[in-house]
């Protein structure tokens, strides 16, 4: 038990005085792989339509990326599950979304299937 604590208060300090960068990549390693708060974390909008898509959705952290100073948001559904099903994924590849932001909201831009992290 004295290790753990340890190795919680290192990795504290280092995360305290690291980028702001480093510490979310720090804490990226203690998250649990499948996640609601990964769901949760998302704008309003995406939220409303995972949950009409899922009644318990659960993420990887790499689900949702952002680019272009949060403009664009592109979620990877090879990174998402909905209760105990997979991946919405066929032949053709997995389900992507793009969504932009405009006015302040997040609105669907584009779907499409497409290799895993694409």
């Amino acid at each position: 038990m004295k290790h753990i604590l340890v190795v919680i208060g290192v990795l504290a300090a280092a995360t305290s005085q690291a980028s702001p960068a480093f510490a979310r990549g720090a804490l990226h390693l203690l998250d649990a792989a499948w996640n609601s708060e990964h769901i949760r974390g998302l704008p309003a909008e995406v939220r409303n339509a995972l949950a009409h898509m899922c009644r318990d959705p659960r993420a990887e952290h790499q689900f949702a990326s952002y680019s272009q100073g949060l403009r664009v948001l592109v979620l990877h559904f090879e990174h998402f599950r909905c209760g105990d099903r997979d991946a919405r994924c066929t032949q053709a590849g997995c389900l992507h979304q793009v969504y932009t932001r405009t006015d302040g909201r997040y609105r669907l831009l584009r779907s499409y299937y497409g290799p895993e992290s694409d």
